[in-house]
């Protein structure tokens, strides 16, 4: 068991040295101002691609704003595999905000509409749409007598008595209007039908 624990230890500094071969040396890590790339940079960051498979930096500006946007792993690699390769990607790659800002700028720009209050000012005219509206005048009159055709045009919907009619059991009996109604409820009923109340 003690040789176990010792054949251990041997081995750690081993498989240390082994897996820095795998990954190879490390790349020295340059920092990038928040621009474009030059002509120059791209050829750079092309040969050490070929190289590494990896950019000299974490990040990768934008070729419309400069905005940085880190590029490293997996991401890096569906990248270069989505445009074809790493100096496309340097060349064509466009950040989440400059495609927002080409998306918006294709739209067409909403217009807000604006409520205006509306206050009479005088009879007939309105602030916020000037327009003039034509208002008939309301003729107050005082309450005049129905004809007798007016009565019988009402009681061709409604009757005019429904407390009678209610309290006959729905018939018509002592209704001063019988003779004018033409409601099709209308009906009389037998002296003997009517209740007698005490």
């Amino acid at each position: 068991m003690i040789e176990q624990v010792k054949q251990k230890k041997k081995r750690g500094p081993r498989v240390k040295r082994e897996l820095q071969r795998k990954k190879g040396r490390k790349a020295t890590r340059i920092k990038l101002e928040a621009k474009p790339l030059t002509e120059e940079q791209i050829q750079f960051f092309v040969k050490f691609y070929n190289e590494n498979k990896s950019f000299p930096g974490s990040k990768i500006p934008c070729s419309i704003t400069g905005k940085l946007t880190t590029c490293v792993g997996p991401w890096l690699q569906k990248k270069v595999k989505e445009f074809g390769s790493a100096e496309n990607l340097l060349r064509k790659y466009k950040c989440r905000t400059a495609l927002k800002a080409k998306r918006d700028a294709a739209k067409p720009p909403k217009t807000k509409r604006i409520k205006k209050k509306s206050v009479i000012l005088k009879e007939g005219t309105v602030t916020g749409e000037d327009k003039v509206w034509d208002i008939p005048k309301v003729q107050f009159l005082p309450p005049q007598p129905m004809t007798e055709a007016d009565l019988t045009e009402c009681t061709k919907s409604a009757c005019l008595r429904p407390d009678i009619y209610l309290n006959n059991d729905g018939f018509c009996n002592g209704c001063k209007y019988y003779d004018l109604c033409v409601n099709r409820l209308k009906k009389l009923a037998k002296e003997s039908k009517i209740k007698k109340k005490k």
